[in-house]
């Protein structure tokens, strides 16, 4: 149930529809953006936005009120998740069916004339001979393609991570480098990769590299141990083997001694 402070705006698709949808108005004050002098931004509130009624749309709509310096959707008014650390490349969920749209003016007058809109009997038509909001296929097409991120936007975003990241590791260097030798205020000297005795940095690549050295020795060293051992034991074999030789060499011999001629 809408609230009795919503004001209708009657909307269709084009001059030759015959469907009228209602679009309900409200000035939003619960929303705090606030911009870099500290003032809070007009905001509008608009229920039952169309699914096909885009950004553009939507400027076209309200363009005699203002300038919309920005426009925040999502499926049911209440409190909005603020965006501004995500990165625009991957696109969030998109809101589909009937939603609600927050949009954002530069002045608030804007938001006392995007009222009176409601004042009038006509019915505004979204779609006019300067623009045709996509709908249908065309629209599920352009959704898809917006589903995909932007590959050019992507290497500016990770051109400009990098740029400042050298920079960063530049600086730290060049920190490191002044402070090597210096005793702290503690009599404590840091000892750090530049200088003669470069500690190791306790990076987890160089973690794995110490854990893979220490077991490669100990394989190695465990090796030696077994190698030794099967060695030792083909000794004490070849000893039994000369130790049972000799043993049946002397049985033959006393056996041969023991030989008697019996012709009958």
């Amino acid at each position: 149930m809408l609230e009795t402070s919503c004001q209708e705006l009657k909307v269709k698709f084009s001059a030759s529809s015959n469907v009228i949808r209602s679009l309900y108005l409200k000035e939003h004050s619960i929303r705090k953006k606030l911009s870099h002098d500290g003032e809070s931004k007009p905001t509008l509130l608009v229920l039952n936005v169309p699914p096909y009624c885009d950004n553009k749309t939507m400027k076209m709509l309200f363009r005699s009120c203002g300038n919309i310096s920005s426009i925040h959707r999502q499926k049911k008014p209440g409190n909005i998740n603020d965006s501004s650390d995500y990165t625009g490349i991957f696109p969030g969920l998109a809101v589909t069916g009937y939603h609600a749209c927050y949009l954002t003016f530069e002045k608030r007058s804007s938001i006392t004339q995007a009222l009176k809109l409601t004042e009038s009997t006509e019915v505004l038509c979204l779609s006019t001979d300067e623009y045709q909001p996509p709908c249908g296929m065309k629209k599920w097409c352009l959704d898809y393609l917006k589903s995909w991120p932007n590959k050019n936007l992507m290497q500016k975003e990770i051109d400009k991570y990098m740029e400042a990241y050298d920079k960063k590791v530049e600086e730290q260097e060049k920190m490191e480098a002044a402070n090597e030798g210096v005793p702290d205020d503690d009599g404590w000297v840091t000892v750090t990769k530049k200088g003669r005795n470069p500690g190791v940095s306790r990076t987890e690549a160089n973690q794995t590299r110490m854990k893979a050295r220490i077991k490669r020795k100990k394989e190695k060293k465990d090796l030696f141990v077994y190698a030794y051992q099967i060695r030792e034991s083909k000794r004490e074999k070849i000893a039994d083997l000369r130790k049972k030789f000799e043993e049946d060499k002397a049985k033959i011999s006393e056996m041969k001694a023991a030989r008697k001629f019996r012709p009958y």
